[in-house]
Parts: structure tokens; C-alpha cells; sequence
């Protein structure tokens, strides 16, 4: 009776586990990947978007842009300019700005004299930095960054000068012939 009742209390403890897995434990709705969809449509009814979204199984996601997605010369970048080049400050401006979503306005005649120099050695490395201030960086502390949002574009203007510096702007040909 002995060699019997082992292997018929086995067989009862097997199956005991085999039910547990055949009718497991009911889910918990606020887990279920349904609930982020009733979530949703209830907020935006609301009129304000969830700040977090379960995405996968385990994984929280904001729903919320971030600063970078929302003012795009607050990037950060990480550029290293071609050694072979010798670049003047107005392509490595072009070369930094290339899938920013922004680029150069045309460059009045006091940018110009910015735009023609070449770039200084210091600045074929720049980042990890904010574009905005890589920008700031190429350009020189004697021009001031712009921006037009609308068509986003990137300009520059002539720095206020600070009492007894004088500001040397180009001066035509015919200036030169004017003068006594």
C-alpha cells in the first residue's frame, strides 16, 4: 500500500500546480496595456494630455515634447570639422547648422566681413554644446545671434560697442577717394 500511496500523492501535487497555471490570476486593470488607451481618451477629453504613457511592459514614457524638440537651438551638438578643409566661418556655420532645421540669413555687409574670415583652429571641435551658443562661439563676442522663428533663419548683427571703442566697418572705394 506503501509503494502506492507515493506516487498517487505525487500525481496529486502535480496536478494541483498544472490548475494554478491553467486559471491564473486575474489581471490587475490598472497594468493592462487596454487601460493606457481609456487613460488617454479620458484625459483628452479633459483638454490635458497624460504626462506619462506605459509603453511596453515595463517601461514609462512622457508624452510631453522635450526642451530640445521645443526650441531647436537648445540642442545639443557635437561637431568635429573636417581636418582636410580649412573652412572659412560661414561654411563651418552652414556645416553646424545642417539638419538643425535652421540656416543662415543672407549676410549684410558688416556680416560679411564675419562670414569671409577663416574659422580659427579653436573651433574646429565644438560640443557637446548647445547650438545657440556654438553659434555665439563661431560668430565672436563682437556680433550678437538673431533668430527669425517664422522662416528659421539664423542672423547676425554688430554688437553695441562700450565707451572708447571704435567700430571699423568697411570702407568703399569711393570713401577713400572722398577723403582729403
Amino acid at each position: 500500500m506503501e509503494r502506492l500511496f507515493t506516487p498517487v500523492c505525487l500525481l496529486g501535487l502535480l496536478s494541483a500546480c498544472t490548475t494554478q497555471i491553467l486559471n491564473p490570476l486575474p489581471t490587475n486593470p490598472a497594468i493592462d496595456s487596454g487601460t493606457n488607451r481609456a487613460q488617454l481618451s479620458k484625459s483628452t477629453a479633459k483638454g490635458s494630455p497624460p504626462v506619462e504613457l506605459r509603453y511596453g511592459r515595463y517601461a514609462l514614457v512622457s508624452t510631453e515634447p522635450t526642451t530640445e524638440q521645443r526650441d531647436l537651438l537648445a540642442q545639443i551638438i557635437d561637431v568635429s570639422m573636417p581636418a582636410n578643409l580649412s573652412p572659412s566661418v560661414q561654411e563651418a556655420m552652414n556645416y553646424v547648422l545642417q539638419r538643425s532645421g535652421y540656416s543662415l540669413c543672407r549676410a549684410a555687409e558688416p556680416v560679411k566681413i564675419l562670414f569671409t574670415r577663416s574659422l580659427p583652429a579653436a573651433h574646429y571641435r565644438l560640443g557637446p554644446i548647445p547650438l545657440r551658443s556654438a553659434l555665439q562661439v563661431l560668430a565672436g563676442p563682437a556680433w550678437q545671434l538673431t533668430t527669425d522663428e517664422v522662416s528659421r533663419t539664423v542672423c547676425f548683427k554688430q554688437q553695441k560697442t562700450a565707451v572708447g571703442v571704435t567700430l571699423i566697418t568697411p570702407v568703399s572705394p569711393q570713401q577713400l577717394e572722398a577723403r582729403p
